[in-house]
């Protein structure tokens, strides 16, 4: 349907241009061209003429076609046709390619950055913003490049995107001197290719199991391409017999490598090969997924050792692992975004130190490792410390209050709130100390600390679970 309503309004533009096919027109950069066929362009300032792909793409940068000038076939073809096509305008709607099940907003010359969350959609473009979703052809995505991913509302704006685009030509990153207002036949020879190579990218530079990763190869050759290949892990993704070429890999959620090799290999007319190849390494780091805290820091040998592991509400829990010297010693899997373990220390020589962290798992088979803590055996306990922030979500501009809580076999004498390794609240005794920070105006996570000694001298320490600061809707 679409299609044919692009058909139906570029006949009633060839209608209306009828008489003046009848002679050359003059030409300017940033004129909406179209010969005796159907297809519209864009005259660039780099002398070229480039493709609009489609009617949605067209729409995005005008609302008709009464700006469309119809040209003589051999006016238009004095006009160099330039294979860099027009892409959609900025912020003006949300795009997913038909093999890819993401959804992507569109920033600045054409770079596709995938929106990671229905929340960020909403806040972004609507309670309708699934109504605002067109699919880019396969054959087109070469045209775009994949960039970061849009994790909250502070790192994208539909309206600075499209106020920033100013037209087409910033678009298309065009840098050619203005040639004349009107081509002439000599001046559009196109350049013959005289090099040999092949460009490969990947939508992701390190990766986790179960993630999708876009391949993106393009090669030139004086000879011609006869075909683009593309391989994940040594097995073949996909076979385009063109010059460029684009494919998805899935990650596999078992094995035990730590990188992974991607590669885009042409095959000239004439049979040379060319290839390039990616390591894409496995990602270590979760802390920003799973945290771990501990009951107490420092213990002597007849107490108890306690664990405490959260985990992000953006991952689709399948387990939670707790370790405790290298070994499992509690997991959970009932779904739950917290789990706990509470016993006592195998070795419990005065001075060992205990290294402790978790481990979580999604529904895909991903795993992200927190940051490793220690407990130590000692002759005296250090303060338990508590760090409890009133909410776990705020908006920007809010206040937030924040408690610390601790305790000791031999009595508390100090407790202080912190962030960011700075004291914000200084309380003397046992009793818990509670401060009113912010306003707090930068969208993002972050994390409160607690300090306390005991009538001995000896610190203990604990950590906020994560508070997430987002933008007021």
């Amino acid at each position: 349907m679409l299609k044919n309503s692009f058909l139906a309004m570029l006949a009633i533009v060839a209608g209306l241009g009828l008489a003046a096919s009848a002679q050359a027109l003059s030409v300017s950069p940033g004129d909406l061209l179209k010969g005796p066929g159907d297809t519209v362009y864009y005259y660039s300032t780099d002398g070229m003429r480039h493709v609009f792909p489609n009617l949605k793409t067209y729409q995005t940068w005008y609302p008709d076609f009464s700006t469309v000038k119809s040209v003589p076939l051999s006016e238009l073809q004095a006009i160099t046709l330039n294979g860099k096509n027009v892409t959609y305008k900025p912020g003006v709607r949300l795009v997913k390619i038909t093999t890819d099940p993401k959804v992507y907003a569109v920033g600045a010359q054409a770079t596709l950055r995938w929106v990671q969350t229905e929340a960020v959609a909403t806040a972004l473009y609507g309670a309708d913003w699934n109504k605002k979703i067109d699919d880019v052809p396969d054959a087109f995505f070469i045209n775009y490049k994949v960039g970061s991913p849009i994790t909250s509302t502070g790192d994208y704006s539909p309206t600075a995107e499209t106020a920033a685009a100013i037209n087409i030509d910033t678009e298309l990153k065009v840098t050619t001197p203005t040639p004349p207002t009107t081509p002439t036949a000599t001046s559009t020879t196109p350049t013959a290719t005289t090099t040999s190579d092949i460009t490969f990218t990947t939508s992701k530079a390190e990766i986790q199991a179960g993630d999708v990763v876009t391949l993106i190869a393009q090669a030139q050759d004086p000879t011609g391409i006869y075909k683009v290949d593309l391989y994940f892990d040594g097995q073949l993704v996909r076979t385009c017999f063109s010059s460029s070429c684009s494919g998805e890999a899935t990650v596999p959620t078992s094995g035990t490598k730590t990188s992974y090799v991607a590669e885009g290999r042409a095959t000239t007319v004439n049979q040379q090969v060319l290839s390039k190849t990616i390591t894409l390494p496995i990602k270590q780091d979760g802390s920003a997924k799973i945290s771990v805290r501990v009951g107490q820091v420092q213990i002597t040998p007849d107490m108890l050792a306690s664990v405490i592991a959260d985990v992000d509400t953006s991952v689709a829990i399948q387990r939670i692992d707790i370790y405790v010297d290298g070994q499992i010693v509690k997991g959970c899997a009932t779904g739950a975004r917290q789990c706990q373990w509470t016993d006592y220390l195998l070795n419990k020589t005065i001075g060992s130190v205990h290294p402790v962290k978790a481990t979580v798992s999604d529904t895909l088979g991903r795993v992200y490792t927190s940051s490793e803590l220690t407990i130590t055996v000692s002759t005296t306990d250090a303060p338990a410390v508590m760090v409890t922030p009133a909410k776990d979500l705020i908006y920007t501009g809010e206040t937030l209050d924040v408690t610390v809580s601790a305790s000791d076999n031999d009595g508390i004498t100090s407790i202080d709130v912190m962030k960011d390794g700075a004291v914000i609240k200084h309380c003397d005794g046992a009793t818990p100390c509670t401060v009113t920070t912010g306003p707090w105006n930068t969208v993002g996570t972050m994390v409160f600390t607690g300090r306390s000694y005991d009538t001995k001298n000896v610190m203990g320490s604990g950590t906020s679970t994560g508070v997430t600061v987002t933008a007021r809707p």
